[in-house]
């Protein structure tokens, strides 16, 4: 009985173990289904929904805040004249009219310098001061000479009173009267000499203040004939070759005074431009460090040789130079003008360069922008030919290109700007 009895328990929990393994196993299908359902619907509208469209290469879109933060500006292109001009280039030199290379006139030592480089000068002021042995012996020889004519004078002055109380002969008083011509005579040449030295004998008094006192406490020894070097001219000192203590000879080459507020630039001009240019042609000089600048300038020499070799004709073309900005030596480009045309133009500003292609942005909507390649002329008054690659009219940007080009090279949006690479022609 008691087994019959286990047998049957044993059975009822086989069947109740079965029932709960089935209902756990609908229970899982039944929630697994519940929760991959809402997936399905999730994902539905997703797949439908199309990616955002890239800009087209070369534009850039900015934000109005970017817009502000970059100053955006921009100008139409302009149907107009232009100045036709032909190019050259040359050297800047200086004006040679205005120019003084400054020469000791007496071998000595130097005691001290007066002018610096870059100091501007005005005609008659010292450069240097000099303690001569030749010009001390200069003034001495001046000097006994004026001594001798002056007893000469003298002397002469008695005999002619002597021969008028006829104490004397005719004969005497003719001799006294040779005397003092040759004593004149003398005095003359040892002046002259002076002259020729760049001296007549100069005062304490016209030194710079403190040259003389100077002078002595550097040097001992010295002669005390003190030669003052002047400038001639008015300018800037450009050149200098002198150093306190440095013992210097005759007719050497110590200083350069230059007036630099105009320079020459010398150009060498085809046979076949020759019909353009004539002398006082209007002319612009550039140079590489100051590329943005334009300075005014004239052709006021036009050779009447052509040189056999090169087949050119050396002309000089005169430029104004008030601020110093242009410097002697500096490589220069020379657009002389040959009269105008009609043709469309945009600023300089606007014309950007990369990867050797030149290029505008064309503002295309409200703050967009898109790329414009382009091909250039003649520049001319802050303005650059298009001969290709825009239209009449159209809105490039002048000022803030650089950031669009920034932001085109990035190719990425940030911060509300956006943009695509490529070019749009």
């Amino acid at each position: 009985m008691r087994v019959r009895l286990t047998k049957t328990r044993w059975l009822v929990i086989m069947v109740a173990a079965l029932s709960a393994a089935g209902l756990l196993g609908w229970w899982y299908v039944h929630e697994r289904h519940d929760h991959d359902q809402p997936a399905d619907h999730d994902q539905a509208p997703h797949a439908d929904k199309k990616e955002p469209e890239a800009a087209p290469p070369g534009q850039v879109k900015l934000t109005p805040e970017a817009v502000q933060q970059a100053k955006i500006e921009t100008a139409p292109v302009v149907l107009g004249p232009l100045d036709n001009r032909v190019l050259f280039t040359g050297e800047l030199v200086f004006n040679e009219e205005r120019l003084a290379k400054i020469r000791s006139r007496v071998p000595g030592r130097v005691l001290q310098i007066v002018a610096d480089y870059g100091q501007a000068v005005k005609p008659g002021d010292v450069l240097a001061i000099i303690d001569s042995v030749e010009l001390g012996q200069a003034q001495m020889a001046s000097r006994q000479a004026a001594a001798r004519f002056n007893a000469a004078q003298k002397a002469y002055d008695r005999a002619r009173q002597l021969y008028e109380g006829k104490a004397i002969s005719r004969a005497e008083l003719q001799e006294r009267q040779a005397r003092l011509e040759v004593e004149r005579a003398d005095l003359d040449h040892a002046q002259n000499r002076l002259r020729l030295l760049g001296s007549s004998g100069v005062a304490p008094a016209s030194l710079p203040k403190g040259s003389r006192s100077g002078a002595k406490t550097l040097f001992t020894g010295g002669s005390g004939a003190i030669f003052a070097l002047r400038t001639p001219i008015a300018g800037r000192v450009v050149d200098r070759k002198v150093t306190p203590g440095l013992v210097v000879k005759e007719d050497e080459g110590l200083f350069t005074v230059a007036d630099t507020s105009a320079l020459w630039c010398f150009v060498h001009i085809p046979e076949k431009d020759l019909p353009l240019v004539n002398a006082g042609s209007q002319a612009t000089i550039t140079v590489s460090s100051l590329s943005q600048e334009e300075f005014p300038g004239r052709v006021d020499f036009l050779a009447d040789m052509v040189d056999k070799a090169t087949r050119t004709v050396r002309a000089r073309v005169r430029v104004n130079n008030p601020d110093n900005r242009l410097k002697a030596g500096m490589f220069a480009n020379i657009a002389v003008r040959v009269g105008q045309r009609t043709v469309l133009s945009v600023p300089e500003t606007a014309v950007l360069a990369a990867n050797g292609e030149l290029f505008v942005f064309v503002e295309m909507a409200p703050r967009t922008y898109q790329k414009h390649l382009i091909k250039t002329g003649v520049k001319g008054g802050g303005r650059v030919e298009v001969i290709e690659g825009l239209k009449a009219d159209e809105p490039v940007v002048v000022q803030g290109g650089f950031t669009l080009k920034s932001e085109l090279e990035k190719g990425v949006s940030r911060g509300g700007l956006g943009g695509g690479m490529g070019h749009a022609h």
